[in-house]
């Protein structure tokens, strides 16, 4: 008859001990995956939300250390402690990373540029760049006091009618006495999704609210994608989406003056296409601000391996259509009657190398167009899709005041 395991002691602490020696292991792997760039399609959201959130497989390294400590394993104190300190590499280059960020804005904005901001607008801006209680209330649209108003028909194309959504703050800045309520500065957003999938919001419904909180009233919009027209189409789109703003800006209480735009990855690609060709028949489409989160801006040199979207986007590959792919990038647009452009990359991105967003700012300060790159050294493709995260909070709050600078300058 065999021994019941609970019957001796020695055998029940050398199981128990092989469990925590293959939770040390879990954590040394968890610690090197955050640690390593890009592996696959298949590790990169795994890889991007542990280095956003270190903390929590820190914490669990932590445990499984301290209970290899407590428990006389040293193979689960050894690997728990290891995977712990992995895990926490993202937070070692947090100073680094903020020193870098305040370089770029007071290059970019001058070193009081603060001071050049409307105080309302100011203290509408992240108060910090990071807080414990942001982490777990970021993504939360029901913190957000803003009117939302959703479907709304901007512009009618063969494949079907183009849409966006509308988001306002409920209490919008009260009038001086005696005069109107001011109008509201406006911000269109073009999401991401490799110019062939995704929507409108989508999954950044909460930092739409959380701008539209800060004093904008925010424009998300639909374009087309390469199933329905190639290059310029989407370009087209968005100048669509410009002009619909301006010509209703009465309606919804904007200053038809004061826009921005702001793209995440193939929607930053098309914003800073945009914003660099509003000249000649298209001068009606300028912007006073641009924002582009890792977005291509040279698609001859987008990432390692060519993408098949881009090359059905361009109509063929790069030998077949060069002067296509020269066209459809933005660094080749640069020029200095280019509005003032943030930039945020990650530097281990492996779907939109960071290489991208270094060439266009430095062609951008040869033309003497105000720009900043926030650069995050652990972050991948994609890193604010978690608003709590770790780089989405450190560059909101250079984001909020680039925004501010752009449309509540006062100087």
């Amino acid at each position: 008859m065999k021994q019941d395991l609970t019957d001796n002691p020695s055998m029940m602490t050398r199981a128990f001990r092989l469990t925590l020696s293959t939770l040390g292991l879990g954590s040394a792997a968890l610690g090197m995956l955050s640690m390593l760039p890009r592996i696959s399609a298949r590790t990169w959201i795994t890889q991007m939300a542990l280095n956003e959130f270190p903390g929590v497989p820190a914490l669990i390294g932590g445990a499984v250390g301290a209970a290899g400590w407590r428990f006389k394993s040293p193979v689960a104190l050894t690997l728990g402690s290891i995977g712990s300190v992995m895990s926490l590499l993202p937070v070692l280059n947090v100073r680094r990373a903020v020193a870098n960020m305040n370089k770029e804005m007071h290059g970019a904005l001058g070193k009081n540029y603060e001071a050049d901001i409307n105080p309302g607008a100011l203290t509408q801006c992240q108060p910090k760049r990071w807080s414990l209680r942001r982490s777990f209330t970021a993504h939360r649209t029901d913190r957000y006091a803003v009117t939302v108003e959703r479907d709304i028909v901007y512009c009618e194309r063969p494949s079907r009618a183009l849409k966006l959504d509308v988001y306002r703050p409920k209490h919008a800045p009260q009038p001086a006495e005696g005069g109107s309520a001011p109008l509201l500065p406006a911000v269109i957003v073009l999401h991401p999704g490799a110019w062939s999938s995704g929507d409108k919001s989508w999954i950044f419904t909460a930092h739409d609210m959380a701008l539209a909180t800060k004093g904008y009233a925010v424009f998300d919009i639909q374009y087309r994608f390469i199933n329905e027209v190639r290059w310029p189409g989407q370009l087209d789109d968005c100048r669509a989406a410009i002009r619909w703003v301006r010509a209703h800006a009465a309606e919804f209480g904007v200053d038809a003056n004061r826009i921005a735009l702001l793209g995440r990855s193939s929607g930053g690609h098309i914003a800073l296409s945009t914003a660099y060709q509003a000249r000649g028949e298209h001068a009606d489409t300028r912007v006073s601000a641009v924002v582009g989160i890792y977005p291509p801006s040279n698609l001859s040199m987008v990432g390692e391996k060519v993408d098949p979207r881009i090359e059905r986007l361009m109509g063929g590959d790069l030998t077949e259509v060069p002067e296509n792919y020269h066209f459809a990038s933005p660094l080749n647009h640069v020029s200095h009657e280019s509005p003032a452009t943030l930039l945020i990359h990650g530097q281990k991105d492996g779907l939109v190398y960071a290489i991208n967003s270094e060439v266009l700012r430095w062609a951008l300060r040869r033309a003497g167009v105000p720009v900043a790159l926030l650069r995050l050294p652990w972050a991948h493709h994609a890193f604010d899709g978690a608003p709590g995260g770790l780089g989405a909070q450190l560059t909101q709050y250079d984001l909020d005041r680039f925004l501010a600078w752009s449309l509540y300058h006062e100087r």
